[in-house]
This record gives structure tokens, C-alpha cells and sequence, in this order.
């Protein structure tokens, strides 16, 4: 062993040696604290004559008190509940006037007293003439085509040299309509047109020419064409088509000859879904 290790080993003996005399002598003994009593604390018991006695000044204490203040006095009676005072009752409403009224049948009364008075020879005499000027002054209703033509086929005294002035005469806007309208009403049963989405928007426009006899000189070709949609472009041409089988089919148009020069040039027709 060298000297640090035998310096250790004397400490170590030399601590354990103390530590061992402290334990023999007592050195860590303490005595252990006397605990402390709660002080005493004195009880009186009264007996039954102790509390009679208070019981008794307690009585004479309300008595002394009852008779300083002076008797109570007797609790009111509530009032009775004030009767409550009635509604008066609500003014009645005037009645209304009945004048207006009683008037109305006395009218009614005096136009039955008329309706029921007979009328004089005299009166029903104008009242018979005034009936048949009525019946004279309505014109009676007639196509007006066929107005507008009537006794254009009958023979008339007028030489050549009138019916040609009178065909080349314009026609009046109401004659025009009216030829119009005849052109249409031979195309309809003829048109058909092409069904689809946005179709009825369009509108063919198509001229052509008639020989004296209605048929087809020329045409019919197509002048433009409205209402296109990118909806209805594949209707476009078929409406076309159609408008144009409807002028073929309706040929010969059966139109007055005498106003030849007013129809052998159809320059602008409109076809639609009203036509």
C-alpha cells in the first residue's frame, strides 16, 4: 500500500470510530415534548327554578313593553274594492241617407212605365225605316281580292286601248295587299317549314318571274335570308329549300290577267313560319 492510500483508510477508520463513541453516549437523544392540556373550562348547570324565574321576567319584560306602547289596535278591514263604473255604451252610428236609394227603383219604375207604353203608328212607322236604311248601309263582306277584281273576267264595251291603260296603271295599296295576299294564300298549302331550334327566327326572301299564264318564267332565287343563329344554321339551307319547292308546287298562279304587269315580277316574298 502506498501512503495516500493508507492516509484514506486511517480517516475512514477514525470516522467510524466517532460516530460509533456518539452513538454510546447518547449524543443524538432527545427527549420527546410533553403534550399540553387544553385548559379546563368550567360548566354551570341551572336548575328548573332558574329557568322558571327567566321565563317569568322574560313574560314581565313583554308585559312592561305592551303597556308602554299602549294596546295594539285591532287590524282595519280592507277597504271594499271601489265598484268599477259601467261603460258607456257607444253612440250609435247615424243611419245613411236613403235617398240615393230610394230614387234608383223610382227610375227603374218610370223606364218600365215607358218600355210599357205603346208606341203610335208614327213611331213605329220611322222606327221600321230607320231599321232598313241600317241594313242598306251595311256593305256586305266580300274577299278583297274580289273586290278589288270584280268584273275584271266580264266582257266590258271599252276598247284595247283603256284595258291597257288601266293594266299599267299602279296598282292602290289596298289592291296591292290584296294581291299579296292572294300570291300567299296559294303558296301556303305548299309551305313547309323546317323545324328546329331557333328555326322560326329565320326568314327567306325569294323573287321570281310568271309568264301571263302564271307559270314560271324564271326563278325563283334567293334575295337573303334573316334571323341566322348559330342555333339554326343547320335549318338555314333547308329553309331555303323549302321556300323554293313552295313557288314550284304553286305554279301556275291563277291571278287576274288584266293586272299581269302588277304581278309578273315578284321581286321580294317573304317566307317565315307565319306565312
Amino acid at each position: 500500500m502506498d501512503r495516500s492510500e493508507r492516509i484514506g483508510l486511517g480517516v475512514s477508520a477514525t470516522g467510524h470510530l466517532l460516530i460509533i463513541a456518539m452513538l454510546a453516549f447518547g449524543l443524538f437523544h432527545w427527549s420527546m415534548p410533553t403534550p399540553v392540556a387544553p385548559p379546563s373550562m368550567d360548566v354551570a348547570l341551572t336548575d328548573k327554578i332558574a329557568l322558571e324565574s327567566r321565563a317569568q321576567s322574560h313574560e314581565a319584560v313583554q308585559t312592561a313593553q305592551a303597556e308602554a306602547l299602549g294596546a295594539s289596535e285591532p287590524d282595519a278591514a280592507p277597504p271594499e274594492p271601489a265598484a268599477k263604473p259601467e261603460p258607456e255604451p257607444l253612440p250609435k252610428p247615424a243611419p245613411k241617407p236613403v235617398k240615393a236609394e230610394e230614387a234608383k227603383p223610382n227610375k227603374d219604375k218610370d223606364k218600365d212605365k215607358d218600355r210599357a207604353k205603346p208606341k203610335t203608328r208614327a213611331e213605329l212607322a220611322k222606327a221600321m225605316q230607320d231599321l232598313a236604311r241600317t241594313d242598306k248601309s251595311k256593305p256586305a263582306k266580300a274577299n278583297m281580292l274580289g273586290d278589288v277584281l270584280k268584273g275584271l273576267d266580264a266582257p266590258t264595251k271599252s276598247d284595247s286601248t283603256s284595258t291597257a291603260a288601266a293594266g299599267n296603271a299602279p296598282l292602290s295599296p289596298e289592291a296591292a295587299r290584296a294581291l299579296r295576299a292572294e300570291i300567299t294564300r296559294q303558296l301556303k298549302p305548299f309551305w313547309r317549314a323546317p323545324t328546329g331550334v331557333d328555326a322560326d327566327k329565320l326568314i327567306t326572301v325569294l323573287t321570281w318571274r310568271l309568264n301571263s299564264d302564271g307559270s314560271l318564267a324564271s326563278g325563283p332565287t334567293l334575295v337573303k335570308q334573316d334571323g341566322k343563329t348559330v342555333s339554326n344554321f343547320p335549318q338555314q339551307q333547308l329553309h331555303v329549300e323549302a321556300a323554293i319547292r313552295a313557288v314550284r308546287a304553286a305554279a301556275p298562279f291563277r291571278l287576274p290577267p288584266d293586272l299581269y304587269d302588277s304581278w309578273k315580277y315578284i321581286k321580294e316574298f317573304s317566307f317565315d313560319k307565319r306565312l
